[in-house]
């Protein structure tokens, strides 16, 4: 590893470059540099010029089976790639076709033929928090529409969504591990994000369940509030509060299907308390390390 002493010439700080790097990457007096935040916080230095496009990704897939095929899918879609298409050995049929579309409504990029899969074009996400604070207010909308139980069909276009924020989120973190994407997020910030958005897609999958009777839904409804506040402003005070307010659900016994639902969604939720309060934590020792690290 090579340290460098930072210099200081009044209000300007400055480091000089390494000449063989220079050498290297022909840089001269003339020269720009472009200057960027990685995943991880630090700075990194790049020559000033264009970026190397994503890859494309091409495979050939033997096993026919619907949920084999499904996964390769999504798992082509959520990685970093400027396109990709999956040859298949055996030919779908229009009714094989139409079943995938339904499993993966929510990815209108992909394209099925008779014989392969492909996607010309994959959606990124600077930053996978604000894909988050959608989620939240998406579920938020739909909790008040189960309540009125007026309109079904919105309630599952919402779920579709909320489903499909999912997949975004996992391909935003996913490329900016491999890629290291200018994002002011660490990775630790994007390991905690994966699991609050897997968490709220599996609260959500549960809550569709519920009757619009359900006195539980206005419990929900508060929880997601305040959870989208404590995402807004992680610190000591929000964290608990969020945690304390767990407490209004009522102790549930599971007798049967709905009281499953209930206490299956009062246990997700609690366990988003638990992801906080390790990313809270996870905060306050990073803090820590820096500012002994500058002493």
């Amino acid at each position: 590893m090579d340290t460098r002493k930072i210099q200081r010439s009044g209000a300007t700080y400055y480091v000089y470059l390494p000449a063989s790097w220079c050498r290297e990457n022909k840089i001269t007096t003339k020269s720009k540099v472009r200057l960027s935040r990685s995943s991880s916080g630090g700075l990194v230095i790049n020559t000033d010029s264009k970026r190397p496009e994503l890859p494309s990704l091409s495979l050939e897939l033997e096993e026919t089976t619907p949920e084999v095929i499904n996964k390769i899918t999504v798992a082509s879609y959520i990685n970093p790639v400027k396109k990709f298409d999956i040859l298949l050995k055996d030919e779908l049929t229009s009714r094989q076709i139409l079943a995938h579309k339904k499993i993966l409504g929510g990815l209108e990029l992909i394209e099925f033929d008779s014989n392969s899969i492909s996607c010309n074009t994959t959606i990124t996400l600077e930053n996978p928090k604000l894909m988050i604070s959608t989620m939240i207010k998406k579920m938020i909308s739909s909790i008040r529409l189960i309540k009125e139980a007026e309109t079904p069909e919105l309630i599952e276009k919402y779920e579709e969504e909320i489903d499909k924020s999912n997949l975004m989120i996992r391909k935003s973190i996913i490329s900016s591990l491999m890629y290291k994407k200018d994002t002011e997020l660490r990775h630790i910030d994007l390991f905690y994000i994966g699991m609050l958005s897997r968490t709220l897609e599996q609260v959500n999958d549960i809550l569709i369940k519920l009757d619009k009777e359900e006195k539980i839904l206005d419990n929900f409804l508060v929880s997601l509030k305040r959870l989208e506040e404590v995402l807004n402003n992680l610190n000591q005070q929000s964290v608990i509060s969020y945690i304390k307010q767990l407490s209004r659900f009522e102790k549930i016994h599971v007798k049967d299907e709905k009281t499953f639902y209930r206490e299956r969604i009062v246990s997700l939720l609690a366990h988003i308390g638990e992801i906080f309060s390790d990313w809270l934590i996870s905060n306050e020792v990073d803090k820590d390390y820096l500012l002994s690290s500058n002493l």
